[in-house]
């Protein structure tokens, strides 16, 4: 009979602890976009992928988009841990110390950025600001941004005035066109452009079809500036709680995202111009030498906003990154 407890006892504690390891393994995860920004969400769809491929359903991950928690408002709750797993782009955090969007002025190349110490010095920051793991940082594409706008360039190259739509890091590239900046969140830019609110927006170079921004804007400037990267980040409590093994399986995922984002980014973007010359969208042309002001401009801006926000880490991380041969 003794033995019979006992042996009933191990079964009990063993269940207790299978159950414990699958709770664990279930990542509450919040991205900032929802599938119908689908350039900028293929990279999470791509990751998803990625994880239960590797890990075997060892790992899942539960979505929750900004309808949830508004697309600004989302660290501080994977922070705090009411959230596991954070998808995002490290402009929508700034102000909490979000270093992450300086990486939009390095270029792409996961092998490059992984073997400079740039990707591991990021995650120690956010590890000490954040209580936050970032596990990567993912470029969406090798074409980076453009501005979409209802009237084309005037003739002398510039916006003449116009109101356009973008985050902190695209002010200085408003401005330098002659337009005037204004901050709105994604999802509100389809309405602000059909109602006059705005003359045009900045955004990552594909996106444009998805959420028919074709509609109420028929002119997309080029050349694209910038690189767009997207972060992936977990709880740092959270990530302490997983066994070594579903570690393994979320860095080994995103690495393999990160390697294999970009090309997937170029061809959406291909078919996407091509679909878009269909419906009449055209392009609008900045001259070489305002194309290269427009680049300098925007890499620029980057490492002057991350000195404001961010000056214990910034300039540390930049020198890391020219040492490389990754930015200016």
């Amino acid at each position: 009979m003794k033995r019979i407890l006992v042996s009933a006892a191990a079964g009990a504690a063993l269940a207790f602890s299978s159950a414990a390891s699958v709770a664990a393994a279930d990542l509450k995860l919040l991205t900032s976009w929802n599938k119908d920004n689908w350039p900028t969400y293929a990279a999470l769809d791509m990751f998803a992928k990625n994880v239960a491929e590797i890990g075997g359903g060892k790992v899942k991950l539960l979505i929750n988009g900004p309808e949830v928690v508004p697309a600004f408002e989302q660290i501080q709750p994977v922070s705090s841990g009411v959230f596991d797993m954070l998808f995002s782009h490290g402009i929508y955090h700034a102000g909490s110390k979000g270093l992450a969007f300086t990486f939009d002025a390095i270029d792409a190349g996961a092998d490059k950025r992984r073997e400079s110490g740039i990707v591991d010095y990021l995650d120690s920051y956010y590890q000490k600001h954040n209580n936050l793991k970032l596990i990567g940082i993912v470029a969406a594409s090798n074409q980076g941004y453009h501005i979409f706008l209802k009237k084309p360039l005037n003739d002398a190259g510039n916006f003449d005035g116009a109101k356009v739509r973008g985050t902190l890091s695209y002010h200085g590239v408003i401005r330098l066109l002659g337009g005037s900046p204004v901050v709105l969140p994604g999802g509100q830019i389809y309405t602000a452009l059909e109602k006059g609110v705005i003359d045009g927006a900045a955004w990552p170079a594909a996106g444009m079809l998805t959420m028919k921004h074709y509609e109420v804007a028929k002119y997309k400037m080029r050349p694209t500036f910038g690189t767009s990267n997207l972060g992936f980040w977990v709880n740092l409590d959270k990530w302490k709680k997983l066994s070594k093994e579903e570690q393994d399986v979320l860095l080994a995922a995103v690495k393999k995202t990160e390697k294999e984002m970009p090309a997937e980014g170029d061809k959406i973007l291909a078919e996407e111009s091509a679909e878009l010359e269909k419906l009449g969208v055209k392009v609008t042309e900045l001259s070489p030498e305002m194309a290269a002001k427009v680049k300098e401009t925007f890499a620029t801006d980057m490492w002057e906003i991350a000195q404001k926000c961010c000056a214990d880490g910034a300039g540390e991380l930049r020198e890391m990154a020219k040492k490389a041969g990754l930015t200016k």
